[in-house]
């Protein structure tokens, strides 16, 4: 009878050491990889042909919506005189001259009428004491609109 060697490591049969150790396969995970890449390498290439220069027709008489909606009312806060900070301050909606609160809550009314549900967006100089810019949010809110955004203008830092 053979003797048994007093070697635990003997005893185990071929192979019984890889059966308890984890692996993980490779394989998969770089073939989705490479999908991805080839998804959005050809992805990128249809974009791109998408867009080719050319010059469009302007025509005269044109019915297309133009880029701001109608429904949209921007208020400017500027100061009156930038050089001095305790000049005051002017509001004007939109390009249009600046005008008092009172004529500026008149215009918020009146479009407000027009177009049902308007959208106001508050652009405001950074130098701008904070009470100047609430009262303008005050206007819009006894306008009773509903949408405003507030944007406040970052210019080059003094």
């Amino acid at each position: 009878m053979p003797r048994r060697s007093s070697n635990p490591k003997r005893w185990r049969s071929r192979g019984s050491a890889n059966r308890n150790a984890l692996t993980f396969n490779m394989a998969p995970m770089i073939d989705v990889v490479f999908l991805l890449l080839i998804f959005f390498a050809l992805v990128t290439r249809f974009a791109s042909a998408e867009n080719v220069a050319m010059e469009l027709p302007n025509p005269e008489d044109s019915r297309a919506r133009g880029d701001q909606p109608k429904d949209r009312v921007v208020i400017n806060c500027r100061l009156a005189n930038p050089g001095d900070l305790g000049t005051g301050v002017l509001y004007s909606a939109g390009p249009n001259p600046p005008e008092p609160l009172p004529a500026l809550s008149a215009r918020l009314a009146a479009a407000r009428q027009a177009t049902g549900e308007l959208k106001v967006v508050i652009r405001a100089d950074r130098r701008l004491p904070f009470s100047a810019v609430r009262a303008v949010m005050r206007v819009v809110a006894e306008n009773k609109i509903e949408r405003m955004n507030l944007v406040a203008h970052v210019g080059d830092r003094e």
